[in-house]
């Protein structure tokens, strides 16, 4: 039977509106494969580990593989140009910690700028801390620099390296009251506290969860951390708040980047997964273990942060004359 030209024409434009536009049926949803994390250390590294918890738990919400590759060098940059570089398709996301984002490129040559690559979750915050021997001739915070102030350049302190987390914190702290302090470089925490112990050095500056033991232990003074706040971990340990420095403060943050020019709607998916798992009570329970906190902000304003903390530090390298070698 022959339909009427004006009803077929109308059954016509009914199926258009139906009808899922042009390609749509061909546009997977994201994530339809597995997602790359590109972590800047080795495997067993303290980010390492806090990476691949938070991965285990993001899987089952994402739906895909988070497959970690571990890219160590260039104090965590080559790692975080590997991110850069990446196509901005959501699919290579990089899971990193302040130092090689906000610190290091101040330092050295790292191939990458600060707009290369944006915010997707942020994960963990925690201070550091500059703890002394049973013997050390301070018992809290502000008793610790008024001894390094009164003898400047006599005392020493371990850091993992020139321009890392621990010696630009420690300066950002010393250089706000005029202190002059020797910094000693280790290939990492481990190394520091070892030599902290045997009496190689003065000051063990580092994380809480490295040195956390000794200090149960009575093997080390935990005097100062680098907060504004005091530490749950450490509750007698005095803030820079309280020592009148609460402007100094510097955080060991961890946080999921991604290429700029990533998708927006990816970003958003990629948010939301990372900042469930990152919720969770098995996360939170597993990071306060080692010291840290779940660092709970929503993506614009850990950008924001992420932003001010690389300026803060860029000025600070100025400061002590630590330029970069081009």
């Amino acid at each position: 039977m022959k339909i009427p030209g004006p009803i077929a024409s109308a059954l016509l434009a009914i199926g258009m509106l139906a009808a899922p536009p042009a390609g749509a049926q061909n546009s997977p949803a994201f994530p339809d494969k597995p997602i790359r994390m590109i972590v800047p250390v080795g495997a067993g590294g303290s980010t390492d580990i806090m990476l691949r918890q938070l991965a285990v738990l993001a899987e089952p919400l994402l739906g895909q593989p988070i497959v970690i590759i571990n890219r160590p060098g260039a104090s965590g940059m080559m790692g975080v140009a590997g991110v850069a570089r990446a196509p901005a398709d959501g699919y290579t996301i990089g899971g990193v910690w302040s130092g090689p984002v906000s610190m290091a490129p101040h330092i050295e040559p790292s191939g990458y700028s600060f707009d290369d690559y944006v915010m997707v979750a942020p994960v963990t915050e925690a201070p550091g801390v500059l703890c002394v021997a049973p013997n050390f001739p301070a018992n809290d915070g502000r008793q610790l620099l008024e001894e390094l102030k009164r003898n400047p350049g006599k005392y020493t302190y371990g850091t993992e390296g020139i321009g890392g987390f621990v010696h630009l914190s420690s300066e950002r702290i010393f250089s706000a009251v005029g202190i002059k302090a020797v910094a000693v470089p280790f290939s990492g925490a481990n190394q520091t506290v070892t030599a902290f112990l045997g009496g190689h050095i003065d000051i063990f500056g580092g994380g809480i969860s490295t040195v956390l033991e000794f200090a149960k232990q009575g093997k080390a003074k935990c005097l100062l951390v680098t907060s504004a706040k005091r530490h749950p971990a450490l509750p007698e340990t005095q803030s820079l708040d309280d020592v009148g420095l609460s402007t100094s403060e510097t955080l060991l943050w961890r946080a999921i980047i991604a290429p700029a020019g990533t998708p927006p709607q990816y970003l958003a998916k990629l948010e939301k997964v990372f900042g469930e798992a990152a919720r969770m009570p098995a996360f939170r329970q597993f990071a306060q273990s080692r010291g840290e906190s779940p660092w709970l902000v929503d993506r614009a304003t850990g950008q924001k942060y992420m932003g001010d903390e690389y300026r803060a530090m860029g000025s600070l390298v100025q400061r002590l004359g630590l330029t970069k070698d081009r």
